[in-house]
């Protein structure tokens, strides 16, 4: 029996010690082919707290892994503009989430789709179109989520959207500009949930939040990542009926930086899976509480070793 032990024992050394050796040599190469990189990235985010934290976070990882130098331009409007500037040639890389994408520059209108589903639609959809990809998401999906003040929800027993019904003909709805026409927003969420608020007021996104809070009005669209759900003490309704798409965060790359340089995509995808929704409301908190982003991005990538410190 001891015989037989240390036999084992010795093998399963020897398979660790062959693992090693054929796992070091792809280590090294990595390391090795990205840093002889010579180029410059580009990497954009429109003004949006967690687009331009993760920005911060795609450039710290190129820079750490590859010698590749990297320009980021956090100063655009909208995610429209940045597909844009990337169409124009200005951007190689920035953030933003597929369902954004895949109702905004992809105009989809189809069926529902699932999260793996709408990530597979832009992916694909990205690359055939425009010679665009998508890495693997990163790990939340920020979309859309009925809030309500705590005192509400408490009052009226509201636990997920389909709670609203008996009262929403006496509420006022506030959101965000254009929230009240897209077919993916409230349109088409009315419509499944067959209910009506007895107004919809749009404004500012950030004046939503003020609005709910001096209780100008009763429910709000937030978005799942925003800080100010837990600092306001808002209440999220579960979106029982499934009605708004995914919005997985992930990096948006042109394939033509990949030709040059295909190790990025690898850099990036180190990040993927690995950034919850609580995660990055605490990020966003951090930023929305005057932080500066690069060292809100510098922390989370040491934290996970991402980064050296």
């Amino acid at each position: 029996m001891r015989y037989l032990t240390t036999k084992l024992t010795k093998m399963l050394l020897g398979l660790a010690l062959a693992l090693v050796l054929a796992v070091t040599p792809m280590a090294g190469a990595f390391a090795d082919e990205a840093m002889s990189y010579e180029g410059k990235v580009r990497i954009g985010a429109h003004r949006v707290n967690e687009a331009i934290v993760l920005a911060w976070m795609s450039k710290l990882l190129i820079d750490e892994h590859s010698s590749l130098k990297t320009t980021i331009n956090t100063d655009f409007s909208a995610s429209s503009v940045l597909h844009q500037a990337m169409v124009a040639g200005e951007l190689d890389i920035y953030p933003n989430w597929t369902g954004t994408q895949l109702t905004g520059v992809l105009r989809y209108e189809g069926p529902k789709l699932s999260r793996e589903e709408t990530f597979r639609y832009v992916k694909e959809n990205f690359e055939k179109e425009f010679g665009y990809t998508w890495t693997q998401p990163l790990g939340f999906n920020n979309t859309y989520v009925m809030v309500v003040r705590r005192e509400t929800a408490e009052k009226y027993n509201l636990k997920k959207a389909s709670d609203l019904a008996p009262y929403a003909a006496d509420w006022k709805l506030g959101c965000d500009e254009n929230f009240d026409t897209r077919p993916d927003t409230y349109p088409g969420w009315s419509e499944t949930y067959g209910i009506r608020f007895k107004e919809v007021i749009p404004m500012l996104y950030s004046i939503m939040y003020q609005a709910i809070a001096k209780e100008e009005v009763d429910v709000v669209p937030a978005y799942s990542t925003d800080s100010r759900i837990p600092k306001l003490d808002l209440v999220m309704l579960e979106d029982d009926k499934g009605w708004f798409p995914d919005y997985s965060a992930a990096y948006v790359i042109d394939m033509k930086l990949l030709d040059r340089y295909p190790r990025v995509l690898a850099i990036l995808e180190q990040l993927s899976g690995t950034i919850d929704e609580e995660t990055m409301a605490r990020l966003n908190s951090r930023y929305d509480d005057g932080d500066e982003p690069e060292d809100i991005a510098r922390d989370y990538l040491v934290s996970v070793g991402l980064i050296g410190s």
